[in-house]
């Protein structure tokens, strides 16, 4: 029996795989530019190195800085390749994202109705060089907020994280919305008290599941125009 739910007056947009996408992951196409400037010997162990550097990164245990810095030192790129230039390479490829096709005209009409917006993200990133991210493609004004995990210092799918984002909002958890494209942050939100929007993810264990984002304007949970504060 599905809970009782009132206006969601704030929702919260994961950001990779929901706000946008990207057509590879960084990660990939940071081994890939490596190998060809035969920087690396093994994509396989460098992908491993990378991915267990961002985890750390994205739970605050370590500095974006510190991440960059212990990278530079284990794939032993020194001296072909400075510290500045790693640096670079991740920033520009991070930064190589598609808008999701349906945000713009969601995400307004949700704001024509006095719910507020924001983006809830594991990142290496700090919030501002998202927001960049989300200014030079034309949505930054959608966003009250954006939360990055590496800030924060905590990363979904914990609990904690969630209720950050509704306390910087000064709202319930209960008048908040999560949507995300994966089943354990879904999860993460709900144990928050979010109401929680698996988008393509059907095994979420999600209070409503969508295909597209556009779909979220048909959901019963919105106020009306009049009810907008």
């Amino acid at each position: 029996m599905r809970r009782e739910i009132g206006p969601v007056w704030a929702v919260g947009l994961d950001g990779h795989g929901v706000v946008y996408h990207r057509r590879r992951e960084v990660v990939d196409t940071l081994v890939e530019a490596l190998e060809k400037q035969k920087l690396i010997f093994s994509k396989e162990k460098a992908r491993f190195i990378y991915l267990a550097l961002q985890n750390k990164t994205f739970a605050g245990d370590i500095s974006y800085e510190r991440m960059l810095q212990e990278l530079h030192h284990e794939l032993r790129l020194s001296p072909r390749f400075s510290l500045a230039q790693l640096h670079q390479l991740i920033q520009s490829i991070s930064a190589e994202i598609e808008i999701d096709p349906d945000l713009s005209r969601t995400l307004d009409e949700l704001r024509s109705r006095g719910v507020k917006i924001g983006m809830i993200t594991n990142s290496i990133h700090p919030a501002k060089v998202k927001e960049e991210w989300l200014r030079r493609a034309g949505v930054h004004h959608l966003f009250d907020l954006v939360l990055s995990s590496v800030e924060e210092r905590c990363k979904k799918p914990e609990p904690e994280l969630f209720r950050r984002f509704a306390l910087r909002l000064a709202l319930p958890p209960e008048a908040v919305a999560f949507v995300g494209h994966d089943a354990q942050e879904v999860k993460g939100a709900k144990e928050a008290g979010f109401i929680t929007i698996s988008l393509s993810c059907l095994e979420a264990p999600a209070d409503f599941h969508i295909q597209r984002l556009e779909e979220l304007l048909a959901l019963p949970i919105w106020p009306d125009k009049k009810e907008a504060r």
